[in-house]
């Protein structure tokens, strides 16, 4: 039997650490198809015209207001629900954080978490789980 090859979306993901080596998760809103009420790190999909760093940098502009310095490629991880590949980077901010501007139609809350306390939170998006599983944000350093 020959492998099927598919197209797949890819996610770009921002870790974005901040004091403590707290994490910034957003809370993907009501109105939102996939997921609704799911707990997610910042990002969104690439366009076909958008290099991967551009990707990042206007996701998390539009999400949060942020500016964010890149840092390294975490991982990636291939979602078990569909077909997406997530790449995950590690983040740091440019500016204060006590400034987030959420977009109301996409995420209804955000907070700065622990990693070890991320695992006790209900409603994690999957990928956000899996790359938990494997220990990918225990590895952020910046």
């Amino acid at each position: 039997m020959g492998v099927i090859e598919a197209q797949f979306w890819i996610g770009v993901h921002g870790a974005i650490i901040g004091e403590d080596r707290r994490i910034l998760l957003l809370r993907r809103a009501p109105t939102m198809l996939y997921r609704p009420g799911h707990w997610d790190l910042p990002g969104g999909h690439l366009s076909v015209d958008e290099d991967i760093h551009e990707c990042l940098h206007r996701e998390i502009r539009e999400e949060t207001g942020l500016e964010v310095e890149l840092g390294p490629l975490l991982g990636l991880n291939k979602a078990n629900d569909g077909p997406y590949v997530q790449m995950i980077f590690g983040c740091r901010p440019n500016q204060p954080i006590c400034d987030l501007k959420l977009q109301p139609q996409e995420h209804d809350a955000a907070q700065w978490i622990a990693i070890a306390q991320i695992r006790q939170l209900p409603r994690l998006i999957p990928y956000l789980a899996a790359i938990l599983s494997r220990g990918m944000l225990d590895r952020v350093e910046f």
